[in-house]
């Protein structure tokens, strides 16, 4: 036998058996079923679970969020139409009414990636149960920090006819060139006036991010308590006076818009982070 036919040999015989090592990996991985998440069968991911050193919130396999939202003024109670509340600009007025949006919760990841839930939800101060909401199919990870709009985003904003929180018949929704209300806070100054402001318009949408980093949580469902002081609307970083800025605002182009949402990115606060 020739040296060029022994090494052919040699090369045949060991092709052979990589050929037969594939294929028994094959078939044995074929055996295995295949792991589906379902609302009863959540993917888990152990890495999550295991891990002990992190900062922020863990959800260690698909889970849910809980929220739970309080109204403040400066720190106090919100008590509707007989409490009076002044502002920076020495405004004196109560409040009758605060309804908004409560959307698009956006997770954040240590490396900046976001994960966006979706969610549309309507509330009303003064309807305890729509204070309160749950966010399904939460995806497995750690999350640092989560960003909320007090609106409704530009798709959504100018998509047509839509159901549920979304739906015109809430009466928060201007035309379908404007889009949705926002935010809406109305009630009567020590002066004799009214005023009614409705903030909205895609330039005008409050996002507010929220920092999770100094939590230590770990929860398939985790619940959030955040307090929206209402005082924020009118300060911080510009002081909004009803007599210089205007007592309506009803489009989004009416004067002091600009102003009050600004002023609104910082109105929201999480005062508790619980498994």
């Amino acid at each position: 036998m020739t040296l060029y036919n022994f090494l052919k040999l040699g090369f045949r015989s060991n092709l052979s058996k990589v050929l037969g090592l594939i294929l028994l990996g094959v078939s044995l991985h074929s055996c295995k079923d295949p792991v589906v998440a379902t609302p009863n069968n959540p993917v888990v991911d152990e890495g999550w679970d295991t891990v002990t050193n992190f900062n922020g919130l863990i959800v260690p396999q698909t889970g849910k969020l809980n929220f739970k939202v309080n109204y403040s003024f400066d720190g106090q109670p919100i008590v509707f139409n007989s409490k009076k509340y002044i502002n920076a600009a020495n405004d004196t007025f109560t409040i009758a009414e605060i309804r908004h949006y409560f959307t698009n919760v956006t997770l954040i990841k240590p490396n900046g990636d976001r994960v966006n839930l979706q969610n549309y939800h309507l509330m009303d101060a003064s309807v305890a149960n729509t204070r309160s909401i749950t966010i399904d199919n939460v995806p497995p990870g750690n999350y640092v920090g989560m960003t909320i709009l007090l609106g409704v985003d530009s798709m959504k904003n100018r998509g047509g006819l839509q159901e549920g929180a979304l739906d015109p018949a809430w009466s928060m929704f201007w035309t379908w060139n404007t889009g949705y209300i926002f935010y809406r806070i109305n009630g009567a100054v020590n002066n004799g006036r009214s005023y009614s402001f409705d903030v909205g318009g895609d330039e005008h949408a409050p996002y507010i991010e929220l920092d999770l980093s100094t939590y230590k949580v770990k929860s398939k469902v985790p619940s959030f308590e955040l307090m929206l002081d209402a005082n924020e609307m009118f300060q911080n970083p510009e002081v909004y006076s009803f007599e210089k800025d205007g007592y309506v605002i009803h489009s989004n182009t009416d004067p002091g818009v600009n102003k009050m949402a600004k002023n609104m990115r910082d109105m929201l606060k999480i005062t508790s982070l619980m498994p």
